[in-house]
């Protein structure tokens, strides 16, 4: 089952949030803001890195006061949508991967297949766990 929970709409492009202290998260991100130039069927998307998050200011560009918080920081990357739902882990980067176009949408749809999606959480639960919890301590 998709990590999904709807959220009130007030993004004008899908947002992604992520470990900006991450060496492989940060340059995943940077690697995928490169690809949609390169695609005509690509769109466009915004990444902030947790450190950076003022979660009351992004609450209330969500209208919403709950919609993200430490927690859900803490579980891994989120993609927040215009039309209200919120994505984390495999699911977050599976929708930034269908939205930059060519073939990574193809990589993306292939990550959101149940199948697929289950065995990444297995596979990726060890680095998740060696994710550094002081990192996002200060969100509290």
């Amino acid at each position: 089952m998709p990590s999904v929970q709807m959220i009130q709409p007030a993004l004008r492009e899908p947002l992604l949030l992520f470990d900006g202290d991450c060496p492989l998260c940060a340059d995943w991100v940077a690697r995928a803001k490169q690809y949609p130039g390169m695609s005509r069927s690509a769109r466009p998307w915004e990444a902030l890195a947790y450190e950076f998050v003022d979660l009351p200011a992004l609450n209330a560009r969500l209208g919403h006061p709950g919609a993200v918080s430490p927690e859900t920081i803490r579980r891994g990357p989120l993609w927040l949508t215009p039309t209200g739902r919120q994505y984390s882990g495999i699911d977050a980067c599976a929708h930034l991967l269908m939205r930059c176009g060519g073939p990574w949408s193809y990589l993306g749809g292939l990550l959101a297949l149940p199948p697929v999606r289950r065995l990444l959480a297995v596979t990726t639960a060890p680095l998740a766990r060696r994710r550094h919890p002081q990192r996002t301590a200060g969100l509290l």
